[in-house]
Order: C-alpha cells, then sequence, then structure tokens
C-alpha cells in the first residue's frame, strides 16, 4: 500500500477509537495524491496504526497546523502572560476561559488557538466542525486587538490532510439510494466547498483514495480546480457520485478519511 493509503487508514483508527493520537499514516504533507483507484486496485487492509508524521500539515478553514500539535494539544496557558491576558479580554473575539484551548501554533508573530466542540456543529450537508479556531498575528492586516497583535481568523473547522491540487468536498450518503448490507456501490453526494456560482462540481470530482477493511470503507474525495474565470458564492448544490466496492458493502462503516480524525458519513442534515 502506497504511503498515503496507509495515512488514510490510520485516520479511519482515529474516528474509531476517538484519539487523536491513533492516528496512522506514513505520508508527508509533500506527497502527491494517487491518482483515483478502481475497487478491483484496492485491496482490504489489515495495516496495523503508525502515529502519523509530527510535521504534516492540515488545513483547518485554510488555516495551517501540524499533525504534531493536534496530537500534543499543548495547553492556551503556556502562552506568555501578556498575550494570554490581551485575548482573555480582546474586544473583537473575547476568549472566557484560556483552559478550554490548546496551542495549535506559537510562534513570535503567528498564534493558533483550538478548541475541542463536544458535540461537533452539523452545519449540513455533510459539513461537520470538529473545532473553534483563532488565529492572531502581528499583521496590519489583521483585526487588532492592541498595537501589535490582530484577530486574522475566527472560525469553527475541522482539520483536513490537504489534497495537491484538488478543492475540498463534503460527503454525504445520498437519500435517494441508502446503503444497504448486499451493495457492490455506493451512492454519494459530493459538494464543492469554493465558489462555483451555485453549480454542481459535475465531471471534475475525483476519488483519491478507496481502502476496504473488515470494518470500514474509506474514502478520499476531491474536487479538481474549475476553469479559469469568475465564480460567486451562493451554496453549491450537491454533484452525484457513485463509488464501487470490491465486495459486499455488509455492516461495514463509511468514512471520510481526508479529516483528522476522519468522519463517518452520513445522509445529509438540515
Amino acid at each position: 500500500m502506497d504511503p498515503l493509503a496507509t495515512a488514510r487508514v490510520g485516520l479511519v483508527v482515529g474516528i474509531v477509537t476517538s484519539a487523536v493520537v491513533a492516528l496512522a499514516g506514513c505520508a508527508s504533507a509533500g506527497n502527491a495524491p494517487s491518482p483515483a483507484p478502481s475497487a478491483t486496485d484496492t485491496a482490504a487492509s489489515s495495516t496495523a496504526p503508525h502515529p502519523l508524521d509530527p510535521d504534516t500539515i492540515l488545513t483547518c478553514q485554510g488555516v495551517e497546523v501540524s499533525a504534531g500539535a493536534l496530537a500534543e494539544r499543548m495547553p492556551a496557558s503556556e502562552l506568555p502572560a501578556e498575550l494570554a491576558a490581551l485575548l482573555e479580554g480582546s474586544p473583537v473575539v473575547p476568549i472566557d476561559d484560556l483552559d478550554d484551548w490548546f496551542l495549535a501554533v506559537s510562534s513570535d508573530e503567528h498564534v493558533v488557538l483550538m478548541r475541542e466542540l463536544d458535540p461537533p456543529v452539523d452545519l449540513g450537508a455533510g459539513d461537520v466542525r470538529d473545532f473553534d479556531l483563532l488565529s492572531v498575528s502581528a499583521t496590519p492586516g489583521a483585526m487588532p486587538i492592541d498595537d501589535t497583535w490582530g484577530v486574522d481568523v475566527s472560525t469553527s473547522c475541522s482539520p483536513r490532510i490537504a489534497l495537491d491540487g484538488l478543492g475540498e468536498v463534503s460527503l454525504t450518503l445520498d437519500p435517494a439510494a441508502p446503503p444497504q448490507a448486499d451493495d457492490r456501490e455506493l451512492s454519494l453526494l459530493a459538494t464543492e466547498w469554493s465558489c462555483n456560482s451555485g453549480q454542481p462540481a459535475t465531471g471534475r470530482i475525483e476519488v483519491v483514495e478507496i481502502v476496504e477493511t473488515e470494518t470500514t470503507v474509506e474514502l478520499v474525495v476531491g474536487v479538481a480546480p474549475h476553469p479559469e474565470g469568475a465564480y460567486n458564492c451562493p451554496s453549491n448544490p450537491p454533484t452525484p457520485l457513485t463509488v464501487d466496492l470490491q465486495r459486499e458493502l455488509g455492516d461495514r462503516a463509511i468514512v471520510d478519511a481526508s479529516f483528522v480524525p476522519a468522519h463517518e458519513i452520513t445522509a445529509p442534515t438540515g
């Protein structure tokens, strides 16, 4: 199995155990995605989990964090006292209790704080957010907290492994064709996250990885860039996607293994 596939297997273990430290893989952020495999090219995997490379870069609503920082979760109380006081008293995005947050990025000019959401926030169409994130920087463009620091991002998000050259999609089961135990194919809906003028991503959805194990069907799906041009941002409709399986689905969980930890793919909500 190639390194990217091994990484996906570990991410699925993460959702089963709910422990980020159990994330698996050998891939680094520089690995390019492999071509989309067919079901006949994808062997069932019994690979034991390995720690995800701590230097692997994840993205959370466009903000980069490392897998190591996500696993380590250094308490936000480790911030310098002056900066901690600024954040707790910030009129821009006040933090009521730093003890709820951990440091995902910490440098002299950039700090990213995250806190886990329990339960996660389900925004519908497969968009489930596991964390709150606050990014502050010593840059002129940020929303100022004081003469030096400012907020540049405040959002909820779920970390994902970046797929070189491909955009992000959210996946749901197709409610018109819910999965059955004897199915040899999955009917899914893929919704492009980037602006596409409210149009589906027909012809651009790419299956990067399909890994079948005894307990899971692990999918990594992205979307190829759309043609150059100007696109506005009403909500994009879902694009139908059919995925062939090597054997009958049975009672295996269907998961999106691009997330860290992986997300189970369910019917759309909202």
